[in-house]
Formats: structure tokens, C-alpha cells, sequence
């Protein structure tokens, strides 16, 4: 393709503005981005209130996330260390810190001898950062919780699963590891000395939505303007309708969720097949007012974070201390209604000895689109490799890395640089 070709990117998330970006930066003029809704940003949702700004979707950015805080100081978006201990809340009641929490369940030798084989599996995973997950070793395809019992480290794992469930996730005994390791790094670290240290976290104090507000005033962006039909063309290129209009461009990114992409896109059948093989959970963020609780921490509620609690609030957090207001995460069953997941969350609050005043705001999401253990057997990433640029269909985003905004940018831009840079194939 030449500089001057027109090139479509669908959906302007952190994966399909990174990935128009990185087409800008290669040189092509010629890139527009098409989402559907009236704001950019997809799961990075910051809504202003009266109280401030509440981040309904993407809260945290970790210090590994060179990506976007890179994004951050290249606008001159602030950030700032999230205000907030995190505090493990077990199933008799009482709050913990990492330390203390494992210390209440386990001896000292346990927990060491967990720590150094945690140590040990971080750095035989240290591949998994890379730009996707093409190449997966054998035991990492098990189930989180079989893989940490097999290497050593459940003590660790068990910690862990306050924040890999409280972030939607799932659970920590059907994920598969590939997933989880990618992550738990970031979340707790070893010392070097035989323990553990907290991650460290930043929070945007202008909203994280504003960060993808101010790439995207660099891009041409349609906002508003959905993608009905995306087909491949005999002729070559593709054929898009946006907004009832359609129009050819040389290649298209599609950086909508992989599950969802059939509702537009003509897959093939071998795309069909694969992309059939995703799965998703239903995660739904509420910010809430409510009297009696605790205030200035980021809990994270041992007792719900078994599938059989389904539903219940994984993790709640209030970084003001002088306001009583929450934000609330529930992973949750799919036919649960609204009231039975407001009551699900009163109930949590009343064996705090608190009680829900009212529920100000709630976002659900269809989060985390990932494949079993069979499908990664089967190969499945490096089957769906195999059909990117097919037809100059490109493919991007959180389902073929692990969908934090870091990794679902990451994959972008090194896609959109193994794909598009011929100068680096020169």
C-alpha cells in the first residue's frame, strides 16, 4: 500500500486509536476511525459529577503500563499515585494487608517457600509481555489455580485473587493461566528480600478518558457514526458502510471485540470458527452512596470471589475519605436483573454494618473476551495470526492479548508495525 491509501480503522478504543496512531506515525495520511457512540475512549469511561470524576470503566493505570503514561506526557495528561491502601477483606471479617493476609492463613516457611517459586514463575513467564499470545508454554493453558499448585505459589495466587477477580476476570479455577500471568505481576511483586511489595498505581485526576480525548484530537475520528456492513471486495480492499454510506479503502483495522465483530464484518469461515470460540463476562461497575462504611480504602471481598458468589461485589473503593461515595464491582450473572444486583450489593454493604443509600450511576460491560483450555490447545492464537490481513482485514484489541488498556494498545501498535511499516521489511 502506498502512504496516500485510505485505510479504516473501526472503533475508537484504546486499541483502534493506538493502532490509528501508529499508521499516522508510519507515514499514512489517509486514516479515519469510526466509532459508534458520541465519545471516544470504549472502556475508559470518565463521567463528570458533582462529587468529581468517576471513572465507570478503566480506573488504574499501573507503573508497567509505559504505553499509556508514555500517551500521558506526550499531552500533558496529569497523573498521580492512587490515593488509597488496598485492604483483603477474609471470610470472618477481618481487613488485611498483603503481608497480614497471608500471614493470617499460612506459616512462615509456607509463605516464603510460595514467594521464591512465585519469583521463580514470574521469570519463566516474562515472554508473556510481549505484544500477544501466540506461543503459549503447555501448563500455562491450565487453570490459574491448578498452574500456582503446580509451581509453587498458591499462597501467592490466593492473595492475588482479590484483584484478578475484582477486575473481571473470572475465576481464578476455570481462567487459564496465559491470562492471570500476564497480570499478577503488576499486582504484587517480590521484594528481592523474601517478600512481597504492592504494585504501583496512578490514577488521572482529569478523568483517564481525557487521555484518549487528546490522541484522538490528532486522528480523524467520526464519532457517531456505526459500522453496519465491512466486507472484503473481489477487487481488492474492502468495502465499509459507515454511517448508511459506503465507501472502499485499501485495508481496514477492526478494533471492536472479536465475539461481536460477526455483526458487521463478513467473516469468513474460518474466522466464524474461531472468533465462535471467545467467551465473555458480564461486569458491571456502580457508584454508590452508602452511610457506616469504611471509607478511604480499595477492599477487595475475599468471600465473593468464588463463582458460587456470583453476583455479589467482588471489590469496592472510596478514595476520598471525606465522602462517602463508592465505586463497586460485581462480576455477574448474565439473566440477573437490576434490582437483584442493587440487592446483591445492599447485602454486601449490610454485613459491613453499612447501608446503601442510593445507586448514583452503573455501567455493565461485556468484558474479557478469552478462549478455554481446548481452544488454546487447538492453537487458538496462532490460528487467528495466521489470518491477519486476509483479504486486508487486520484485527486488533483486548481479545488477542488480555484486555487492560495497556495490553490491548500494546497489541495495536505492534501490530499495526509489523503489518503496515515496509520499512522495517526493507
Amino acid at each position: 500500500m502506498k502512504r496516500s491509501d485510505p485505510i479504516a480503522v473501526v472503533g475508537a478504543g484504546p486499541a483502534g486509536l493506538c493502532a490509528a496512531d501508529t499508521l499516522a506515525q508510519l507515514g499514512y495520511a489517509n486514516v479515519t476511525v469510526f466509532e459508534a457512540n458520541e465519545r471516544v475512549g470504549g472502556k475508559v469511561c470518565s463521567v463528570p459529577t458533582p462529587a468529581g470524576i468517576v471513572e465507570m470503566g478503566a480506573v488504574l493505570a499501573s507503573s508497567e503500563c509505559d504505553l499509556v503514561l508514555g500517551l500521558a506526557r506526550r499531552f500533558d495528561i496529569p497523573y498521580a499515585a492512587y490515593p488509597v491502601p488496598q485492604h483483603y477483606l477474609d471470610e470472618h471479617g477481618r481487613r488485611h494487608d498483603a503481608a497480614g493476609f497471608l500471614a493470617s492463613r499460612y506459616d512462615a516457611a509456607t509463605i516464603a517457600r510460595a514467594i521464591a517459586a512465585y519469583a521463580d514463575a514470574l521469570a519463566r513467564c516474562a515472554a508473556l509481555n510481549d505484544s500477544d499470545l501466540s506461543s503459549i508454554d503447555g501448563d500455562l493453558q491450565l487453570p490459574f489455580e491448578r498452574y500456582a499448585a503446580l509451581h509453587g505459589f498458591a499462597p501467592v495466587a490466593e492473595l492475588a485473587r482479590g484483584a484478578l477477580v475484582g477486575f473481571g476476570y473470572g475465576y481464578y479455577d476455570t481462567v487459564p493461566a496465559c491470562y492471570y500471568m500476564k497480570l499478577i505481576g503488576w499486582l504484587l511483586r517480590p521484594d528481592g528480600q523474601g517478600g512481597l511489595r504492592p504494585g504501583e498505581f496512578f490514577m488521572f485526576p482529569q478523568g483517564f478518558q481525557g487521555l484518549w480525548e487528546a490522541l484522538a484530537r490528532e486522528l480523524d475520528v467520526r464519532l457517531g457514526t456505526p459500522v453496519t456492513a465491512l466486507r472484503r471486495a473481489a477487487d481488492g480492499g474492502v468495502r465499509i458502510t459507515a454511517g448508511g454510506v459506503e465507501q472502499a479503502y485499501a485495508a481496514a483495522i477492526v478494533a471492536a471485540p472479536l465475539h461481536t465483530a460477526g455483526s458487521f464484518v463478513a467473516l469468513s469461515d474460518a474466522e466464524r470458527v474461531l472468533f465462535g470460540q471467545l467467551r465473555s463476562h458480564r461486569y458491571v461497575v456502580s457508584a454508590f452512596a452508602a452511610s457506616g462504611l469504611a471509607t478511604g480504602e480499595f477492599l477487595f471481598l475475599h468471600e465473593n470471589e468464588v463463582a458460587a458468589r456470583c453476583g455479589h461485589m467482588n471489590a469496592w473503593a472510596n478514595r476520598n475519605p471525606a465522602l462517602p461515595m463508592y465505586l463497586g464491582w460485581q462480576l455477574a450473572p448474565r439473566a440477573a436483573s437490576a434490582q437483584a444486583l442493587t440487592a446483591l450489593l445492599a447485602d454486601d454493604i449490610a454485613r459491613q454494618g453499612g447501608r446503601l443509600e442510593r445507586v448514583a450511576l452503573r455501567q455493565e460491560w461485556d468484558y474479557f473476551p478469552h478462549v478455554d483450555d481446548t481452544a488454546l490447545g487447538q492453537r487458538f492464537f496462532e490460528r487467528v495470526a495466521a489470518l491477519q490481513g486476509d483479504g486486508q482485514v487486520w484485527y486488533v484489541g483486548g481479545a488477542l492479548h488480555f484486555e487492560t488498556v495497556e495490553h490491548s494498545a500494546r497489541q495495536a501498535r505492534a501490530l499495526v508495525r509489523r503489518a503496515f511499516d515496509r520499512a522495517a521489511h526493507a
